[in-house]
């Protein structure tokens, strides 16, 4: 597989690293002419000076497993949401220290448990 014109790279060396651009050409075996994205200027580079995404999305398209990937449809263990929560800093440090050391294992399972019991306990006090 080679590089194609109409390519999108990104220049990972020389005077231009970091820009963007368009593959117009190919020149020869190891020269590239490539427009970058913000100036409209043509470079020629070397192949070793940039990174091909189109090339590489290519390549992972050729290379895609013919086999189902991931859990197997009907595999949920449990019924759940993903949700965010604004957390105080300090408290969150504290929480992620705790869970550095061990003492928490599971943090879905302590985070349902401080919510079953503060729901159970506002129950009872309303009840």
């Amino acid at each position: 597989m080679t590089h194609l014109s109409g390519d999108k790279i990104l220049i990972k060396a020389g005077d231009h690293a970091g820009n963007r651009g368009i593959l117009i050409s190919l020149l020869g075996h190891n020269r590239l002419k490539i427009v970058l994205n913000k100036t409209q200027r043509e470079v020629v580079l070397k192949p070793s000076e940039i990174v091909n995404y189109s090339l590489a999305a290519r390549k992972a398209w050729q290379k895609m497993p013919r086999r189902n990937v991931g859990r197997p449809q009907g595999t949920r263990v449990c019924d759940r949401v993903s949700v965010t929560l604004r957390i105080d800093r300090e408290l969150w440090d504290s929480f992620h220290t705790a869970e550095s050391e061990g003492l928490i294992e599971d943090r879905t399972a302590i985070v349902n448990t401080l919510l079953r019991n503060y729901l159970h306990g506002l129950r009872r006090r309303n009840a």
